[in-house]
Protein backbone atom coordinates (compact mmCIF):
# COMPACT_ATOMS: atom_id res chain seq x y z
CA UNK A 1 0.00 0.00 0.00
CA UNK A 2 1.48 3.45 -0.86
CA UNK A 3 1.91 5.93 1.77
CA UNK A 4 3.32 9.65 1.66
CA UNK A 5 5.23 11.32 3.26
CA UNK A 6 2.84 13.73 6.10
CA UNK A 7 4.45 16.38 7.48
CA UNK A 8 1.16 18.57 8.12
CA UNK A 9 -0.67 19.45 11.41
CA UNK A 10 -3.02 21.20 12.98
CA UNK A 11 -1.57 23.84 15.27
CA UNK A 12 -3.31 24.01 18.87
CA UNK A 13 -2.63 25.21 22.17
CA UNK A 14 0.17 22.84 23.97
CA UNK A 15 -0.63 21.82 27.17
CA UNK A 16 2.72 21.53 28.62
CA UNK A 17 4.35 20.77 32.15
CA UNK A 18 7.60 22.64 32.98
CA UNK A 19 10.03 23.44 35.88
CA UNK A 20 13.29 24.86 36.53
CA UNK A 21 15.90 21.94 37.08
CA UNK A 22 18.92 24.33 38.04
CA UNK A 23 20.42 27.41 36.98
CA UNK A 24 23.76 29.10 36.11
CA UNK A 25 25.09 32.72 37.09
CA UNK A 26 23.22 34.51 33.89
CA UNK A 27 20.63 31.84 33.42
CA UNK A 28 18.10 28.90 33.99
CA UNK A 29 17.20 25.71 32.50
CA UNK A 30 13.52 24.82 32.25
CA UNK A 31 12.84 21.49 31.55
CA UNK A 32 9.69 21.20 29.28
CA UNK A 33 7.65 18.86 28.13
CA UNK A 34 4.45 18.10 26.46
CA UNK A 35 2.26 15.29 24.43
CA UNK A 36 3.56 14.89 20.67
CA UNK A 37 0.84 15.60 18.41
CA UNK A 38 1.94 12.51 16.01
CA UNK A 39 -0.52 10.25 15.63
CA UNK A 40 1.24 7.33 14.50
CA UNK A 41 3.60 7.49 17.48
CA UNK A 42 5.97 4.59 18.74
CA UNK A 43 5.65 3.76 22.22
CA UNK A 44 7.83 5.53 24.51
CA UNK A 45 8.61 8.38 22.39
CA UNK A 46 5.02 9.78 23.36
CA UNK A 47 6.75 13.06 25.40
CA UNK A 48 8.42 15.90 23.50
CA UNK A 49 11.49 17.01 26.26
CA UNK A 50 12.79 20.03 26.03
CA UNK A 51 15.29 21.51 27.74
CA UNK A 52 14.80 25.33 27.91
CA UNK A 53 17.65 27.73 28.62
CA UNK A 54 16.80 31.50 29.54
CA UNK A 55 18.80 34.05 30.23
CA UNK A 56 18.09 36.04 32.77
CA UNK A 57 18.93 39.49 31.57
CA UNK A 58 17.82 40.90 28.49
CA UNK A 59 17.09 38.66 25.49
CA UNK A 60 18.99 38.95 21.72
CA UNK A 61 17.69 36.07 19.99
CA UNK A 62 16.83 32.66 20.49
CA UNK A 63 18.10 29.28 18.81
CA UNK A 64 16.82 25.63 18.82
CA UNK A 65 19.06 23.40 18.54
CA UNK A 66 18.34 19.60 17.37
CA UNK A 67 21.21 16.78 18.10
CA UNK A 68 22.37 13.74 15.85
CA UNK A 69 21.84 10.39 16.13
CA UNK A 70 22.31 8.61 19.51
CA UNK A 71 23.27 9.80 22.77
CA UNK A 72 26.71 10.91 23.12
CA UNK A 73 26.50 14.67 20.91
CA UNK A 74 23.32 15.67 23.49
CA UNK A 75 26.08 16.28 26.40
CA UNK A 76 28.09 18.48 24.27
CA UNK A 77 24.90 20.41 22.65
CA UNK A 78 23.31 21.12 26.81
CA UNK A 79 26.90 22.41 27.06
CA UNK A 80 26.13 24.85 24.01
CA UNK A 81 23.02 26.28 25.15
CA UNK A 82 24.26 26.96 28.23
CA UNK A 83 26.73 29.42 26.94
CA UNK A 84 24.82 30.90 24.38
CA UNK A 85 22.05 31.60 27.02
CA UNK A 86 24.66 33.26 29.23
CA UNK A 87 25.26 36.13 26.35
CA UNK A 88 21.68 37.07 25.92
CA UNK A 89 20.38 34.08 23.84
CA UNK A 90 17.00 31.64 25.03
CA UNK A 91 18.01 28.51 23.76
CA UNK A 92 16.35 25.60 23.42
CA UNK A 93 17.61 21.74 23.04
CA UNK A 94 15.27 19.70 22.02
CA UNK A 95 15.22 15.61 22.28
CA UNK A 96 14.22 13.69 19.01
CA UNK A 97 11.89 10.82 19.18
CA UNK A 98 13.68 7.53 19.23
CA UNK A 99 16.93 9.60 20.73
CA UNK A 100 18.51 9.73 24.68
CA UNK A 101 15.10 9.43 26.87
CA UNK A 102 12.93 9.36 24.09
CA UNK A 103 14.02 5.57 22.81
CA UNK A 104 11.26 3.67 21.58
CA UNK A 105 10.40 0.23 22.95
CA UNK A 106 12.87 -2.13 22.79
CA UNK A 107 15.29 -0.29 20.19
CA UNK A 108 17.87 1.09 20.30
CA UNK A 109 18.60 4.81 20.28
CA UNK A 110 18.73 6.79 16.82
CA UNK A 111 18.27 3.36 14.94
CA UNK A 112 14.91 3.68 13.35
CA UNK A 113 15.66 7.06 11.43
CA UNK A 114 17.66 4.48 9.07
CA UNK A 115 15.75 1.07 9.64
CA UNK A 116 15.48 0.02 5.76
CA UNK A 117 11.40 0.17 6.02
CA UNK A 118 9.98 2.47 4.49
CA UNK A 119 6.80 3.00 7.27
CA UNK A 120 9.19 2.73 9.96
CA UNK A 121 11.59 5.51 8.87
CA UNK A 122 8.62 7.46 7.69
CA UNK A 123 7.45 7.72 11.16
CA UNK A 124 10.43 9.02 13.05
CA UNK A 125 11.22 11.36 10.22
CA UNK A 126 7.56 12.70 10.19
CA UNK A 127 7.74 12.47 14.04
CA UNK A 128 11.05 14.39 14.41
CA UNK A 129 9.54 17.13 12.04
CA UNK A 130 6.82 17.40 14.00
CA UNK A 131 7.93 18.06 17.02
CA UNK A 132 10.46 20.30 15.35
CA UNK A 133 7.34 22.45 14.42
CA UNK A 134 5.30 22.42 17.61
CA UNK A 135 8.21 23.60 19.94
CA UNK A 136 8.73 26.53 17.49
CA UNK A 137 5.15 26.88 18.16
CA UNK A 138 5.23 26.40 21.44
CA UNK A 139 8.52 28.63 21.85
CA UNK A 140 6.47 30.99 20.15
CA UNK A 141 3.19 31.48 21.74
CA UNK A 142 5.10 32.20 24.87
CA UNK A 143 7.78 34.83 24.10
CA UNK A 144 10.88 32.73 23.55
CA UNK A 145 11.16 32.50 20.22
CA UNK A 146 12.93 35.30 18.39
CA UNK A 147 12.62 36.84 14.99
CA UNK A 148 16.35 36.89 15.21
CA UNK A 149 16.75 33.63 15.38
CA UNK A 150 18.67 30.26 14.37
CA UNK A 151 17.73 26.68 13.81
CA UNK A 152 20.93 24.32 14.93
CA UNK A 153 21.58 20.78 13.50
CA UNK A 154 24.21 18.45 14.53
CA UNK A 155 24.51 15.12 11.91
CA UNK A 156 20.70 14.00 12.08
CA UNK A 157 19.61 17.08 13.38
CA UNK A 158 20.83 19.25 10.19
CA UNK A 159 19.20 16.85 8.18
CA UNK A 160 15.27 17.17 9.64
CA UNK A 161 16.64 20.96 10.11
CA UNK A 162 17.00 21.73 6.49
CA UNK A 163 13.48 19.72 6.06
CA UNK A 164 12.22 22.03 8.53
CA UNK A 165 13.48 25.37 6.83
CA UNK A 166 12.28 24.31 3.93
CA UNK A 167 8.81 23.86 5.11
CA UNK A 168 8.53 26.78 8.14
CA UNK A 169 9.07 30.42 6.99
CA UNK A 170 10.24 31.02 11.05
CA UNK A 171 13.82 30.57 10.63
CA UNK A 172 15.89 33.04 9.86
CA UNK A 173 18.82 31.27 10.03
CA UNK A 174 20.25 27.59 9.07
CA UNK A 175 23.23 26.65 11.03
CA UNK A 176 24.37 23.29 10.06
CA UNK A 177 27.18 20.75 12.00
CA UNK A 178 28.76 18.01 10.73
CA UNK A 179 26.32 16.70 8.42
CA UNK A 180 25.17 15.60 5.29
CA UNK A 181 22.69 13.80 2.81
CA UNK A 182 22.06 11.27 0.01
CA UNK A 183 20.52 8.19 2.18
CA UNK A 184 21.42 5.03 0.24
CA UNK A 185 25.47 6.92 0.68
CA UNK A 186 24.47 6.82 4.65
CA UNK A 187 22.32 3.96 4.60
CA UNK A 188 25.08 1.44 2.66
CA UNK A 189 28.31 3.04 3.45
CA UNK A 190 28.37 4.96 7.00
CA UNK A 191 30.21 2.79 9.74
CA UNK A 192 27.23 3.90 11.80
CA UNK A 193 24.81 1.61 9.84
CA UNK A 194 26.46 -1.38 10.08
CA UNK A 195 23.20 -3.23 11.48
CA UNK A 196 21.70 -2.42 7.57
CA UNK A 197 24.29 -4.33 5.52
CA UNK A 198 24.03 -7.01 8.20
CA UNK A 199 20.21 -7.30 8.06
CA UNK A 200 20.91 -7.72 4.10
CA UNK A 201 24.05 -10.24 4.54
CA UNK A 202 21.24 -12.37 6.24
CA UNK A 203 18.26 -12.01 3.13
CA UNK A 204 17.04 -9.36 4.96
CA UNK A 205 14.02 -8.55 2.43
CA UNK A 206 12.15 -5.54 2.01
CA UNK A 207 9.99 -3.30 -0.70
CA UNK A 208 11.09 -0.28 -2.48
CA UNK A 209 14.41 -1.99 -2.75
CA UNK A 210 15.55 -0.69 -0.05
CA UNK A 211 18.02 -4.23 0.71
CA UNK A 212 19.53 -3.49 -2.65
CA UNK A 213 22.31 -1.21 -2.57
CA UNK A 214 23.05 -1.21 -6.21
CA UNK A 215 19.58 -0.70 -7.26
CA UNK A 216 18.92 2.46 -4.93
CA UNK A 217 22.35 4.29 -6.10
CA UNK A 218 20.97 3.67 -9.56
CA UNK A 219 18.04 5.06 -8.62
CA UNK A 220 19.19 8.59 -7.49
CA UNK A 221 21.52 8.65 -10.26
CA UNK A 222 18.81 8.33 -12.54
CA UNK A 223 16.29 11.02 -10.61
CA UNK A 224 18.09 13.16 -8.11
CA UNK A 225 19.24 16.23 -10.54
CA UNK A 226 15.23 16.15 -11.62
CA UNK A 227 13.91 16.21 -7.83
CA UNK A 228 16.06 18.80 -6.98
CA UNK A 229 13.92 21.33 -9.40
CA UNK A 230 10.52 20.23 -7.82
CA UNK A 231 8.54 22.34 -5.60
CA UNK A 232 7.72 21.18 -2.17
CA UNK A 233 4.08 20.17 -3.07
CA UNK A 234 5.65 17.77 -5.63
CA UNK A 235 8.35 16.27 -3.76
CA UNK A 236 5.80 15.52 -1.34
CA UNK A 237 3.28 14.06 -3.74
CA UNK A 238 4.54 12.72 -6.80
CA UNK A 239 5.30 9.54 -7.53
CA UNK A 240 9.14 9.32 -7.07
CA UNK A 241 10.96 6.77 -4.71
CA UNK A 242 9.46 7.23 -1.23
CA UNK A 243 13.33 7.38 0.03
CA UNK A 244 13.80 10.80 -1.88
CA UNK A 245 10.50 12.43 0.26
CA UNK A 246 13.13 11.84 3.74
CA UNK A 247 16.39 13.03 1.75
CA UNK A 248 17.68 16.85 2.68
CA UNK A 249 19.06 17.05 -0.57
CA UNK A 250 15.72 16.77 -2.08
CA UNK A 251 14.06 20.17 -0.08
CA UNK A 252 17.99 22.04 0.33
CA UNK A 253 17.10 23.97 -3.34
CA UNK A 254 14.03 25.04 -1.57
CA UNK A 255 16.39 27.47 1.08
CA UNK A 256 17.77 30.86 0.43
CA UNK A 257 21.17 30.18 0.70
CA UNK A 258 21.93 33.05 2.20
CA UNK A 259 21.20 31.94 5.60
CA UNK A 260 22.51 28.47 5.67
CA UNK A 261 26.04 28.05 7.00
CA UNK A 262 27.52 24.74 7.02
CA UNK A 263 30.74 23.57 9.50
CA UNK A 264 32.27 20.69 7.77
CA UNK A 265 34.07 17.77 9.92
CA UNK A 266 36.96 17.17 7.09
CA UNK A 267 37.66 14.03 8.71
CA UNK A 268 34.65 12.69 9.38
CA UNK A 269 34.25 8.90 8.81
CA UNK A 270 30.26 8.74 9.95
CA UNK A 271 29.29 10.73 7.05
CA UNK A 272 31.73 10.04 3.39
CA UNK A 273 33.18 12.71 1.82
CA UNK A 274 30.14 12.32 -0.88
CA UNK A 275 27.29 12.65 1.02
CA UNK A 276 28.48 15.99 2.91
CA UNK A 277 29.42 17.39 -0.30
CA UNK A 278 26.57 16.66 -1.71
CA UNK A 279 24.60 18.52 0.66
CA UNK A 280 26.99 21.51 0.75
CA UNK A 281 26.05 21.67 -3.08
CA UNK A 282 23.21 22.44 -2.66
CA UNK A 283 24.05 25.27 -0.99
CA UNK A 284 26.82 26.56 -3.19
CA UNK A 285 27.13 30.42 -2.08
CA UNK A 286 26.61 29.60 1.29
CA UNK A 287 29.01 30.45 4.57
CA UNK A 288 30.83 27.62 4.54
CA UNK A 289 33.73 26.68 7.23
CA UNK A 290 35.76 23.19 6.65
CA UNK A 291 37.56 22.10 10.11
CA UNK A 292 40.36 19.55 9.93
CA UNK A 293 38.65 17.44 12.83
CA UNK A 294 36.27 14.39 12.88
CA UNK A 295 32.46 13.49 13.47
CA UNK A 296 32.66 13.71 17.23
CA UNK A 297 36.07 15.19 17.92
CA UNK A 298 34.79 18.62 16.92
CA UNK A 299 32.32 19.12 19.81
CA UNK A 300 35.61 20.29 22.35
CA UNK A 301 35.82 23.27 19.50
CA UNK A 302 32.66 24.38 20.68
CA UNK A 303 33.69 27.33 21.73
CA UNK A 304 34.52 28.37 18.34
CA UNK A 305 31.14 27.83 16.96
CA UNK A 306 29.41 29.45 19.92
CA UNK A 307 31.06 32.52 19.26
CA UNK A 308 30.16 32.06 15.78
CA UNK A 309 26.51 32.05 16.67
CA UNK A 310 26.96 34.93 19.06
CA UNK A 311 28.57 37.20 15.73
CA UNK A 312 25.95 35.84 13.40
CA UNK A 313 22.96 36.91 15.99
CA UNK A 314 24.63 40.21 16.16
CA UNK A 315 25.84 40.53 20.05
CA UNK A 316 27.29 43.05 20.47
CA UNK A 317 27.26 44.33 23.72
CA UNK A 318 31.17 43.51 24.90
CA UNK A 319 30.44 42.68 28.38
CA UNK A 320 28.04 40.38 27.71
CA UNK A 321 30.10 38.47 24.84
CA UNK A 322 33.11 38.00 27.42
CA UNK A 323 30.57 35.80 28.92
CA UNK A 324 31.22 32.98 26.40
CA UNK A 325 34.48 32.24 27.44
CA UNK A 326 33.80 32.33 31.47
CA UNK A 327 33.43 29.22 33.09
CA UNK A 328 29.92 28.34 33.23
CA UNK A 329 29.32 27.78 37.00
CA UNK A 330 25.83 25.78 38.00
CA UNK A 331 24.09 25.55 41.22
CA UNK A 332 24.06 22.02 40.69
CA UNK A 333 26.54 20.00 38.71
CA UNK A 334 24.09 19.00 35.85
CA UNK A 335 26.76 17.11 33.73
CA UNK A 336 27.67 14.71 36.17
CA UNK A 337 23.70 13.13 36.13
CA UNK A 338 24.36 11.77 32.90
CA UNK A 339 27.68 10.44 33.42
Amino acid sequence: MKRNIDFNYERKKIDFMSGYIFKGRHYRCNYIRYKSMYKNISKGTETVEVYNFEPKDKVYASVLIVHGLGSSNIKFLLWMGRHLASVGINSSVLILPGNYTRVDDKSVSGRNYLWPDINIMYNFWENGILDIRTTLDLLEDHGLWNKNNALIGYCLGGMLSTIVSSIDSRISELILLTTGGHLPEIMYRSPATKFIRKLIEKGFKMENHLNEPQKMFSIYNENLDSIKKMTLDEIINSDIHPIFKIDPLSYAHLIDYKKVTFFEALFDKTLSIKSRKSLLKEFKGCKYYPIPIGHVSWLPFEYFVAIYIMNKLNIKDAKIRSRILTKDEMDENFDNIYK
